[in-house]
Formats: structure tokens, sequence, C-alpha cells
């Protein structure tokens, strides 16, 4: 048996083809999908704070009299 100082590690097989192009893709969906959020989380919280006010203005208005 031969020995060096140098370790031999056997040689990994590198993702070819549609595999590695399958996780890269997956992999930037997965980036652009969390900086979309974290971007627009402000926006979308000021948009749903303004809907649920206007939603509660719409109850506050009296009803239509009933046909009494």
């Amino acid at each position: 048996m031969e020995k060096s100082g140098e370790a031999h590690f056997p040689k990994l097989e590198k993702p070819t083809g549609k595999k590695q192009t399958a996780t890269v893709v997956v992999g930037v969906l997965a980036v652009g999908w969390l900086a979309i959020e974290l971007v627009f989380k402000p926006l979308f919280k000021k948009l749903s704070s303004s809907k649920d006010k206007s939603d509660s203005d719409d109850t506050t208005t009296v009803p239509p009299p009933s046909g009494a």
C-alpha cells in the first residue's frame, strides 16, 4: 500500500444535465420568492390594513330601512 501525505477521496459525480438545471431553477425560484416577499411585505401589510379599515367603514353605515 502506498503511503503519501495526500488523502485520496473517491471522485464525486457532478450533477449534469437535467438534474443540475432543475436544481438551479428551483433555487433561483426560491430566492426570487423570498426577495419578493421581503420587498413587498410592507406594501401588502399597508394594503390589507387599508382594506380592513374600508370594510369596517362599510359596516358602520346605516343599513337600508326594511319594508315595514
